[in-house]
């Protein structure tokens, strides 16, 4: 918490100082929002495709490496162990129904916790990338006045803390019943 609540304090020093003009803004009149058609955009100059978020294949890669490597591993342990076809069939079959199963009822949650830890363990980008996203959600909320109550930065992280399989990071804010609690 201690490393997580020194680099919020440096992001807020930092965008506070690049970002000086939001102390402006409530000076302001705010300009009535308009609805643009892509026409509109392309005769502007604006691609329509810079406005959505940004693509971050980064787990993409490294669940295609991972079914890559898993169909190198099976063809190997085929090869060195000398399997049937009908062994081959009944390991396919229950690696299919262990899948199958965490789809069903964890809704993927295991495939992702695994993802998620291989992901946070050997890309540094990942790891920095789900920081900075939380890192964010700490800085709007410490903005806008609400107070954070916890954070997962991983999978592993999250299923510790809270017993859920379905969260790869996240932050939790305080909210009204616990102010309510806290008032009593």
């Amino acid at each position: 918490m201690k490393g997580l609540l020194c680099l919020l304090s440096r992001i807020c020093r930092e965008s506070l100082v690049a970002f000086a003009v939001l102390a402006l803004l409530d000076r302001f009149m705010q300009v009535p929002q308009r609805l643009y058609s892509l026409d509109e955009l392309k005769l502007n100059g604006i691609e329509a495709i810079s406005l959505l978020s940004p693509v971050d294949a980064t787990l993409g890669a490294i669940e295609r490496n991972l079914q890559i490597t898993a169909i190198l591993s099976g063809s190997a342990a085929w090869y060195a162990l000398d399997l049937s076809p009908q062994q081959i069939l009944f390991v396919s079959l229950g690696v299919l129904f262990l899948w199958t199963l965490d789809l069903v009822s964890f809704n993927g949650g295991v495939g992702t916790l695994v993802l998620d830890t291989i992901g946070h363990t050997f890309s540094q980008k990942y790891h920095n990338r789900v920081i900075q996203h939380e890192a964010g959600h700490f800085l709007i909320a410490y903005l806008l006045g609400i107070l954070p109550k916890g954070y997962t930065l991983t999978s592993l992280d999250a299923l510790k803390k809270e017993g859920s399989l379905n969260i790869q990071a996240g932050t939790a804010f305080v909210d009204f019943e616990f102010i309510e609690e806290v008032g009593k």
